[in-house]
Parts: structure tokens; C-alpha cells; sequence
């Protein structure tokens, strides 16, 4: 289907598909078949998206067991874990193999979250069944570290997992975009993996974000990837934007940036009319800015695969005419609609209150006060006849009567 999700449609289903942690795929695989008894459990740990989850789900299809999945950070109590685990854990063990289903395999997920404030005797209930069946147990953490962990790892076989090396992610983006028909350049692909830190999961989800809506991949398209984790401020980010002469210019200093979407756009909003001094050259500035100012709406919180429209808007606006840069004194940030904000917080906060106070005894919004009602309060104010009766009416302080009355806009 064309909406599913890729880190599903291509989940590796046997042992040997599951990429990187070749010496935790050995230790697990030498567990489930039974070649380490003396651990009747099994906690799998490392950062998240590096195949924990995978494995467990791919072992179960290999060795034909029912896997019973089970989230330990939702289910904290002695009472929940025996309602769930307890069943599951009924069926022959490791040592019961057959050509058909051999039984249940618990798989507790996110064990660690199981010693959060809620916890209710179910590290202990965990114990209990692990030290009473022979049912393959397998939990798995992200922080095998917290204390009350301790207990468990005494009885399991702990096995780390550590980030999937960025050839191996690089491979795995190859093969999908070879099975979704996707022309790609191989430094968007290494980009992917690079800004995913060694997580596939992460890899996969960028991938499908940013090609899924078209059947070509650039490394431009990446534009939006790992611009908060890197190390270029605010400050340098301006700078080096308003005095680049390419767009390859723009697009790398991007990836070098740790600055937010939106402080960003703001900035360049605040000095794209310093840097250039053209009526022509100007308004076909502010013509980009407000193309990628609108598709950052139509971003929201989730339309991020349009993020690409955003920067190369942007990266039109510092080359609309690389030859006529000459140095000049920058808006650092904060951006002006901030400082303005700022400063008017107070007034704001009255007129707020004033405001409130209008649409309780006029029964009526406190848009429609501040729209309809306060300019003719104002005017009735500052012509003080029987202005006594109606601030006792309002109910307005002597701050907010001379608010009113000095008020010029809002």
C-alpha cells in the first residue's frame, strides 16, 4: 500500500536480514536454541532503532514461536504483569523444538520504564515467572543501568546492542529504494545515514519522509536533516547566509547549522531589507521569503517532507544578486518581532485584562471588546464626562484608566 510505513513493509523476518550487531546476533541466536541454559531470560539492551525489537520478532518467525509482546513501561504492576505474563508463559520451552509452533515467547519492551514511579511489584512479578517456566523471556532497555533493574539482570543473559554502523545503513536505504523504483544520489543517502546516528529505524523514517512524494532523491532534499544537532549559532548561521554567492553555499552552511526553522526565517526577515538596497532586487527577496514563509505553514507539525520548499526559497533569497553584497551592521537575533513582543508585554497584558472585564459586563467576546468597545471607552474616558460611572461599572484599576486613555494603537 502506498501509506505504508517502510521500517514495517521492510522489516527483516529471519536472523541473518537484521543488519549490524553481528556478536549480539550470535549470543541471542546461541541463547534461543537452547545452547546457554544456565539463563532461563534475556535482556537486550543499547539505544533505540539499532534492532532489538527486530531481532526478537525475526527469531520468533525462524524458530516458529508465538511471540506475546508485552510494553513493561504501560504495564508496571504485580497484577498486570501476571494477567498477561502468566498465560503466556504456560507453553513447552526452549528445548521442545518441532516443524510446527513450539509455544509462546514473551517479549517485555521497554523493561526499564517498568521503574518509574508507578511500579507496583513488577520487577518482582518479572522474577517470579522467569525463575518458574521454561518459556523463552526476553526483555529489552534502553538503560539497563537503574537499580531496580539490578535484580533482573542477575537471572538474564544481558546482551548489547551498539549503533549500526553507517555503511550497513547506507546499504539497507539502497536496497529500499531499489524495491520503491527511487533514483538517488548517494550523498543524500549518506547524509540519511549520517544525521540517523547509527539508528535504522530513524534512517528509514527520514528516507520515506523525504522521497515518498516524488521518484528521485537529492542530496538538496536533505536540507531539513540534522539542522539542530550541529554547531554554527545563530549568529555565524546570518552572517555566513547574507554572504554567500551560491546556492551550494547556502545549502551547506544548512547542514552546519543548529538554528530553529523559525528563528531562522525571522532573522532573515529582519535583515534581507539591509542587505539589499535595490527596489528590484528587494522584492524579488521578500517574493522567495514569503514563498517559503508560506510553505512553513503548510508545514505544521507534520508536512516536514515539504521542508525542502523552505530552504530552497530561502537559499533564493541570499542569491538574488551574490555580485552586489557589501558589508552591513546586522539585526543579531533576538529577531524584532520578538523584542517588539517584549516590549509591548505589558501593554498587552492590560488591554488583556481591560478587555476581559468589557466582554463580562457586555457579555461579549474579548475580540469584540478590543475591536468595538474599547476605541469608544477610550474616547469617553479621555472626555472625563461621567467617567467615574463607568470605571466603577468596569470596574478599572486607575493603571488601566490611564492605559486607556494614552492608548494610540493596539
Amino acid at each position: 500500500m502506498k501509506n505504508d510505513l517502510w521500517v514495517e513493509k521492510y522489516r527483516p523476518t529471519t536472523i541473518k536480514e537484521v543488519i549490524g550487531n553481528e556478536e549480539a546476533k550470535i549470543l541471542f541466536t546461541e541463547w534461543i536454541e537452547n545452547k546457554r541454559p544456565t539463563k532461563k531470560a534475556v535482556l537486550l539492551y543499547g539505544p533505540p532503532g539499532v534492532g532489538k525489537t527486530t531481532l526478537v520478532n525475526a527469531a520468533a518467525k525462524e524458530y516458529n514461536f508465538r511471540i506475546i509482546e508485552m510494553n513493561a513501561s504501560d504495564t508496571r504492576s504485580e497484577k498486570a504483569v501476571n494477567r498477561i505474563a502468566a498465560p503466556a508463559t504456560s507453553f513447552a520451552g526452549l528445548d521442545k523444538f518441532s516443524s510446527e509452533i513450539k509455544g509462546n515467547m514473551l517479549f517485555l519492551d521497554e523493561v526499564d520504564g517498568i521503574a518509574g514511579n508507578e511500579d507496583r511489584g513488577g520487577v518482582n512479578a518479572i522474577i517470579k515467572i522467569i525463575e518458574n517456566t521454561r518459556t523463552p523471556i526476553i526483555m529489552a532497555a534502553n538503560d539497563p543501568d537503574l537499580e531496580k533493574l539490578r535484580p533482573l539482570k542477575k537471572i538474564c543473559l544481558v546482551i548489547k546492542f551498539q549503533q549500526t554502523r553507517i555503511p550497513l545503513i547506507i546499504m539497507a536505504l539502497k536496497k529500499i529504494c531499489e524495491q520503491e523504483q527511487i533514483t538517488y544520489e548517494f550523498e543524500a543517502l549518506e547524509k540519511i545515514a549520517l544525521n540517523s546516528q547509527g539508528d535504522v529505524r530513524s534512517a528509514i523514517n527520514d528516507l520515506q519522509s523525504l522521497s515518498e512524494e516524488g521518484k528521485s532523491l537529492t542530496l538538496q532534499d536533505t536540507l531539513a536533516l540534522g539542522l539542530r544537532n550541529r554547531n554554527i549559532s545563530m549568529d555565524e548561521t546570518v552572517r555566513g547566509y547574507f554572504a554567500a554567492k551560491t546556492i551550494t553555499e547556502v545549502t551547506s552552511l544548512f547542514y552546519a547549522s543548529d538554528v530553529e526553522y523559525d528563528d531562522l526565517l525571522m532573522a532573515i526577515s529582519d535583515n534581507v531589507a539591509r542587505r539589499y538596497t535595490d527596489p528590484g532586487e528587494l522584492a524579488k527577496a521578500y517574493d522567495y521569503l514569503s514563498q517559503a514563509d508560506v510553505f512553513r505553514g503548510r508545514i505544521g507539525t507534520e508536512n516536514w517532507h515539504l521542508i525542502k520548499y523552505v530552504y530552497n526559497n530561502l537559499a533564493q533569497v541570499a542569491t538574488v544578486n551574490s555580485e552586489s553584497h557589501k558589508p552591513f551592521e546586522l539585526i543579531t537575533p533576538p529577531p524584532i518581532r520578538v523584542i517588539t513582543l517584549f516590549w509591548t508585554k505589558a501593554k498587552r497584558t492590560m488591554l488583556n485584562s481591560i478587555c476581559t472585564k468589557i466582554g463580562n459586563q457586555c457579555h461579549i467576546s474579548k475580540y469584540e471588546a478590543k475591536m468595538i468597545y474599547v476605541p469608544y471607552i477610550r474616547l469617553m474616558l479621555q472626555q472625563k464626562k461621567k467617567a467615574d460611572t463607568l470605571i466603577a461599572w468596569l470596574k478599572l484599576t486607575p493603571e488601566e484608566v490611564t492605559g486607556l486613555t494614552s492608548l494610540k494603537m493596539f
